[in-house]
């Protein structure tokens, strides 16, 4: 979450925790093929973490930047935990863990609030925030869907939780996704479709802010951290063949994996480098299914958007290719690769949402991300936190006696798909308003006729599922640097 930028100029290193202000300071222009990276609808290492001026470098994730009187270097200080606690004990390191990053943060504010969606996740944090004496706001933004069931497993967390004031923001306060696009305020360093959305996912800041929250708790990061990835499974083959087979199994039948489909992902061999050349060849195939195999690799392949120009395909090829000259895998295995991945990608998307809400008046704090949550939740053997049968086994350990009994139950999870399907159709016509002037159309990057015509055709699944995020989150991030 703490990233570090730099450049030079004139012999002097300027470092800053955003690129652009790294940028504006040394003058150092747009690289558009960065730019067309960030089209693919995921952004495979390493490049999600390259910054998008020509000059400005990242420091990686769990590195530091050293200074000095012969130049710059990088110092690893951070470096994922050996697996060797069980599921009590490690239940118990995350407990004290969560607990010391929350109330970290709280520390230096006299009154704060917390999202209380009624995921686990969010439901953690509030009640260790509460059992603190540090969150007497949790806020619960209702749902249009008669199947989300948020708002009941809210209102028994918000009834078993002390010092807390539960508020629930009605639906007709709570904006559809991709409203406000035409109003969207900047600026932040890169773009990742958390800009897309600030009405919806600052809702509810003004009330908390006239309460007096100078602070605001999320439960970001619980999906990225507590998720043990699926491909562990591969390395306990060999250690543990029946058991992996059995968790191999379950996976296959939730994910409708086809024997021949599953192996053909298990049996390859190829370095990372040469997957990265492999996608590359690959970048307009069609796309995979849904949840398909292709978790058990090193990354699901990344897709270009079907109006994308040839010029913006070559480009992002050609960065690909280039990249896995060099590329190395983020863990030894492909399970840990996918998990720091994961984690990567979810801290940048979180962080430029800890930047709007900056900008807006209310900063937020996303506990979970923690270097030593992270630590003590992947210090837990992976079969132990991690169950195609079970949903937050650790979690669930860690939170009884914090968490409300009968919340622990839970084993469904909000997912906001109808507001999503409601917001694009809503808003379709402001979304095509943005193609008639496209930033991206002027760089050469898309073709903003397909991108119009694509955007008018009611329910077009290539416009839910082939990147319009992406594209959009690119095209507002241009209009706001």
């Amino acid at each position: 979450m703490r990233r570090v930028f730099h450049a030079d100029t004139a012999g002097v290193t300027v470092a800053s925790n955003r690129a652009d202000v790294v940028a504006g300071l040394v003058g150092a222009p747009l690289d558009e093929e960065l730019l067309a990276v960030r089209l693919l609808d995921s952004v495979p290492h390493p490049l999600g973490d390259v910054p998008l001026w020509r000059g400005v470098h990242a420091v990686p994730p769990g590195f530091q930047l050293d200074t000095g009187p012969d130049g710059v270097s990088r110092t690893r200080w951070w470096s994922p935990p050996e697996p060797r606690l069980g599921l009590e004990e490690g239940a118990a390191l995350l407990r004290r863990e969560l607990d010391l990053a929350v109330r970290v943060r709280t520390g230096a504010a006299t009154t704060v609030s917390s999202d209380l969606s009624g995921g686990l996740d969010s439901t953690a944090v509030c009640a260790v925030a509460a059992a603190a004496g540090a969150a007497p706001f949790a806020l619960t933004m209702a749902s249009r869907d008669p199947g989300d069931d948020d708002v009941h497993w809210a209102k028994l967390a918000a009834a078993g939780l002390k010092h807390a004031e539960h508020l629930v923001l009605p639906v007709d306060q709570v904006p559809l996704f991709y409203s406000g696009l035409l109003e969207v305020t900047g600026p932040v360093d890169e773009p990742t479709p958390t800009i897309l959305d600030q009405p919806r996912q600052l809702a509810g800041h003004d009330e908390m802010a006239v309460r007096g929250s100078e602070l605001h708790l999320t439960g970001m990061g619980g999906d990225h951290v507590l998720w043990g990835h699926p491909a562990h499974v591969l390395q306990r083959l060999a250690t543990e063949p029946f058991g992996a087979l059995r968790h191999l199994r379950a996976y296959r039948a939730q994910n409708r994996w086809s024997l021949r489909d599953a192996l053909s992902v298990i049996g390859d061999r190829r370095s990372y480098g040469q997957w990265l050349v492999a996608s590359a060849d690959r970048l307009t195939a069609p796309r995979a299914a849904p949840h398909s195999a292709d978790v058990l690799a090193w990354d699901v392949p990344p897709r270009m958007p079907g109006w994308a120009t040839p010029d913006a395909v070559a480009a992002v090829r050609r960065r690909m290719r280039l990249a896995a000259q060099s590329a190395i895998p983020l863990g030894g295995t492909r399970a840990q690769h996918n998990e720091l991945n994961i984690l990567h990608h979810g801290t940048r998307v979180t962080r430029v949402l800890h930047q709007v809400s900056e900008q807006g008046g209310l900063p937020m704090a996303s506990p979970f991300f923690d270097d030593h949550v992270i630590e003590a939740s992947w210090s837990v053997q992976p079969e132990d936190r991690s169950s195609p049968w079970l949903y937050k086994p650790l979690l669930k350990a860690a939170m009884r006696g914090v968490v409300p009994s009968e919340v622990l139950k839970r084993e469904t999870k909000g997912e906001a798909s109808v507001d999503a399907a409601n917001g694009l159709r809503e808003n379709r016509a402001r979304i095509a308003e943005l193609w008639h002037d496209s930033r991206l159309a002027r760089l050469g990057l898309v073709d903003a006729d397909r991108l119009l015509a694509t955007t008018l055709q009611p329910s077009s699944p290539e416009l839910r599922y082939a990147g319009l995020d992406s594209t959009l989150a690119c095209e507002i991030w241009l209009r706001t640097v």
